[in-house]
């Protein structure tokens, strides 16, 4: 995956549970059965199954659990929800993408593509297969869903975070420990929005950070 010069930073915890639900904009009980698993009734209504975990390499208890990796991965199944894929096939396709791709979080893997109605990968002639049926598909359908997503050595490198339409905010864990951060400026989110929030002014905090206003009005759009 990642050189070893860096693969701690991306399989180091730096988040908890709430914080990584947050960033990637999914519900934090939703979050959480990703992460960790969750049983539930059959349709018998007498027997309960398991459903196992979809994210890897989350550690147990509290405090810091989630790895940037695994909010990737989270991330990535929620856009897949976003997009209209139901869990009962974003769950059976991770397993077969597992299977096909030989690494345990396949999720992060270039190869992963998604057209709003089947998980997708890339087969050996670069042409893209649905991972259910292996039904082709046109690759100009997919394209528009990696945008936000920018790979190194086919994984992912960082995110690019969709909710903030004129600031381009990133989540990279080489940048102020994986917190949400102005790619222009390398300054994080948090920085900004706690200056606003104590109560001073807009305009000095945009000038002392070298913000632009829409940049500004971008951040705190999205933190409303």
């Amino acid at each position: 995956m990642q050189t070893l010069i860096s693969e701690a930073v991306y399989t180091t915890p730096i988040y908890t549970l709430t914080e990584a639900s947050q960033i990637i904009r999914a519900p934090a009980s939703s979050f959480g059965r990703w992460a960790h698993g969750h049983t539930f009734v059959q349709r018998s209504g007498t027997e309960k199954g398991w459903s196992a975990p979809l994210l890897s390499g989350l550690k147990h208890g509290r405090g810091y659990t989630v790895s940037f990796n695994a909010l990737a991965e989270g991330y990535i199944v929620e856009a897949f929800r976003r997009a209209g894929l139901p869990m009962a096939r974003i769950r059976p396709a991770v397993e077969v993408l597992r299977h096909e791709l030989g690494v345990e979080n396949a999720l992060l893997s270039e190869k992963l593509k998604t057209d709003g109605a089947e998980i997708l990968i890339e087969n050996g002639d670069k042409d893209l297969v649905v991972v259910r049926n292996h039904q082709g598909v046109f690759r100009d359908v997919v394209d528009q869903y990696l945008q936000t997503i920018r790979y190194r050595d086919g994984f992912v490198e960082f995110l690019r975070l969709p909710g903030y339409e004129r600031a381009e905010v990133i989540v990279d864990p080489s940048r102020n420990s994986g917190q949400p951060t102005i790619a222009r400026l390398g300054v994080r989110v948090d920085d900004v929005l706690s200056r606003v929030r104590s109560g001073e002014p807009m305009g000095e905090v945009a000038e002392d950070f070298g913000l632009r206003d829409e940049e500004l009005t971008s951040l705190l759009v999205q933190a409303a």
